[in-house]
């Protein structure tokens, strides 16, 4: 089991120390998500984000999570900023330039997930198990941190981890707490996302702790 704590819900001038606080309590990859405004309607992070990120925190990876309907302008340059894993979504291109950029990502030795907004159904999925390294699904719909968890994701990730065969990874991302974490773990899910509940509250440490406590 990961905790991949999205850095979206951090003060922005406390991007540093906080991730610092939870690279000091364990967490070994941080979700970053990028939003361009047209594919979801809201802003976030460019690649000199990442670029520093990976400038000051070296052994820790970035999650690229790209919600963006431009890959031509966005896949290169976070592939460029020090991406270790980029995740893109099945509903921002069509089947064909979806496969392009996975294979551009291959090439340029960055691990790719596909991810699969909560209408989107699994029948999509199949052919792309064999190229990618992982599978988000979206638990709320992206956009926006602090969501509450759509509870049919559960069955959706069960269903997945049939089609899956255990040989690929499900993340899930939005309204992560300590119930719908669990809930998700019992469901299949191994990798979790989780912001506001990790970097809203009083103690950061404490929240990666009884997150982790709840997914043993």
């Amino acid at each position: 089991m990961m905790i991949a704590p999205s850095i979206l819900n951090i003060n922005n001038l406390d991007l540093k120390n906080d991730i610092q606080v939870a690279a000091q309590a364990g967490i070994k990859r941080f979700h970053i998500d990028i939003m361009d405004g047209h594919f979801v309607p809201n802003l976030s992070f460019g690649p000199q984000v990442v670029s520093d990120f990976k400038k000051t925190f070296p052994k820790l990876e970035a999650e690229v999570h790209l919600m963006s309907n431009k890959p031509e302008i966005m896949v290169p340059a976070f592939v460029k900023a020090g991406t270790d894993l980029m995740l893109l979504h099945y509903e921002a291109m069509d089947t064909a330039e979806l496969n392009k950029w996975i294979d551009y990502l291959k090439q340029h030795q960055v691990r790719v997930g596909l991810v699969l907004n909560p209408d989107t159904p699994l029948t999509v999925l199949p052919p792309f198990i064999p190229k990618i390294d992982q599978l988000l699904i979206m638990t709320v719909y992206p956009g926006f941190g602090g969501q509450k968890f759509i509870a049919e994701s559960c069955e959706k990730i069960r269903q997945a981890k049939v089609m899956l065969a255990s040989k690929i990874p499900v993340e899930v991302d939005g309204g992560i707490n300590r119930q719908t974490a669990k809930l998700a773990q019992e469901a299949g899910a191994e990798i979790f996302v989780a912001g506001s509940y990790l970097f809203c509250q009083e103690s950061v440490v404490a929240q990666i702790n009884e997150l982790n406590r709840v997914l043993k």
